[in-house]
């Protein structure tokens, strides 16, 4: 037809960044890096529990020159300063990181505006153990999966499915190693787990629901330093022989907490762990090099660790199904997050 066509890129405009409180500066700073670089303003509400953070990033901002008006921070608390920002007709973008019911509300309200969101939520993450995994490498791996940054990661393990052959075994050495974890003020470099962020944390009650708690919380005494005995500290927590529909398997804990349950087979532990509402991340552990691409596969995750954790390529795409979120980040598709596609035809 005589035609030349072409797409090209621009800035989405003013970019709405809500960041949460457990990994203050990484998580703002992940928001704030691709929205400017492609041309964006922002308006940044960090967690009203973590505002200074916020506050010290401004001051280094200030500090290297970054022009005034491109990156803009407003405190507050979600319900008026996150609001607002949601509701304004001028922010065409939201990039959320938070919980699941804020995610809705966020939706709703956005709703009206038609505007682009990216919503990465919580989960509960399942770890699938099989019994020809090398436990050498495992048991350490998932002590961090589960107890790292006092289990304050969207990313944490909170269920553990070992297959039954090892299951006995499996359990006798995670708990041993899980007792050795301290707790306390973590400025000291001997410590493992600090302060969890608030006093008000739910945990379930798993031995009303039938359930054995191994070690930490209501089973071990917790010895702390005169200094931090006001503070809201907790030991790392096993609990075995839970129902797959108990709160505890079933609800995002936040917390040092995990679950430990036996399966048998591949079929079966597929189903079990897909079984919740959530779908963030998992990891598999074989040395079967085709069992954990079959498993990997058929998990309802957006992020599958095989015999490893936590280990990111900044390039590829980060955000989770279900409950867990909506849409993508992370190098190309923070790219096409925080631009519009323009088609452009030109007749000669």
């Amino acid at each position: 037809m005589g035609c030349v066509h072409y797409t090209s890129r621009a800035p989405v405009g003013v970019a709405g960044l809500i960041s949460p409180w457990n990994l203050p500066l990484y998580l703002l700073t992940w928001k704030i890096a691709p929205a400017i670089a492609c041309g964006n303003t922002v308006v940044a509400k960090p967690s009203e529990m973590t505002s200074v953070t916020a506050w010290m990033m401004c001051k280094l901002l200030e500090k290297a020159g970054v022009p005034h008006g491109v990156v803009n921070v407003v405190f507050g608390m979600g319900t008026k300063a996150g609001e607002a920002l949601v509701c304004h007709p001028d922010v065409p973008l939201i990039s959320f990181t938070g919980s699941t019911l804020t995610a809705q509300r966020i939706t709703e309200k956005s709703a009206p505006h038609c505007k682009r969101l990216s919503l990465e939520l919580g989960g509960k993450n399942p770890a699938i153990i099989f019994d020809d995994a090398d436990l050498a490498q495992c048991i350490p791996t998932t002590l961090r999966s589960s107890f790292a940054n006092q289990g304050e990661i969207c990313l944490c393990t909170s269920r553990i499915f070992v297959q039954r052959g090892i299951y006995s075994e499996f359990l006798k050495r995670f708990v041993a190693e899980a007792k050795k974890w301290k707790v306390g003020n973590p400025s000291d470099p001997t410590v493992d787990v600090g302060a969890l962020i608030s006093k008000d944390k739910k945990y379930p009650k798993a031995q009303a629901e039938g359930a054995r708690v191994l070690c930490g919380e209501g089973v071990d005494s917790l010895a702390l330093p005169a200094g931090n005995r006001k503070g809201y500290f907790m030991l790392p927590t096993v609990i075995a022989e839970v129902k797959d529909e108990s709160c505890c398997m079933q609800e995002e804990i936040f917390g040092p907490v995990t679950c430990v349950v036996a399966f048998d087979t591949e079929e079966e532990v597929i189903e079990r762990a897909n079984s919740v509402k959530y779908g963030l991340a998992a990891t598999v552990w074989s040395s079967n090099v085709g069992r954990v691409h079959r498993v990997a596969k058929r998990l309802q995750s957006g992020l599958v660790w095989t015999n490893c954790w936590l280990v990111r390529d900044l390039n590829l795409p980060f955000g989770g199904m279900k409950a867990s979120g909506v849409g993508r980040e992370g190098a190309k598709d923070s790219y096409e997050f925080f631009t519009e596609v323009k088609t452009i035809t030109i007749k000669h």
